[in-house]
């Protein structure tokens, strides 16, 4: 049988505040019209991480220089390990739709030896949310 862990009660009325709270309340919330494009991929065998790492060192530079661009987030499936979703962020239409970085043929051979299959590609009206400065400051995360 395996031992629970002792829990030890304390009263939270003797709780300091640590942090602030990552929700942001309404009225200080602002929107951005943007345009994505999610690109999957279906990584090989142990070559997830390192496809990963691609995407946001080698993949997203390349992108810097495109007009419109803004921002890479690179996902990866709890459920399916070696399924890759790399959604970027573009300012305009255009380069989302009619641009399909994906295709550029450095990419595809810096990616090509990790990557089984290039899945599914999707074009999207984005609204992204954000705290208002004050807020933002506060949150911090990774980036691509």
């Amino acid at each position: 049988m395996i031992s629970r862990r002792t829990v030890q009660e304390i009263p939270l009325d003797n709780l300091e505040s640590a942090e602030q709270p990552m929700t942001v309340p309404f009225e200080d919330a602002v929107a951005t019209k943007l345009n994505a494009r999610a690109v999957e991929f279906v990584a090989k065998p142990g070559k997830t991480d390192e496809l990963r790492g691609l995407l946001c060192r080698a993949v997203t530079p390349l992108l810097r220089d495109r007009t419109g661009f803004i921002r890479t987030i690179v996902l990866t499936m709890h459920e399916e390990p070696r399924r890759v979703v790399v959604i970027t962020f573009w300012s305009t239409e255009e380069p989302t739709v009619h641009d399909p970085w994906e295709e550029n043929p450095l990419v595809r051979e810096i990616l090509s030896p990790l990557i089984d299959v290039w899945s599914r590609t999707r074009a999207y009206n984005a609204d992204l949310t954000e705290a208002t400065e004050a807020h933002s400051q506060a949150i911090s995360a990774q980036v691509c």
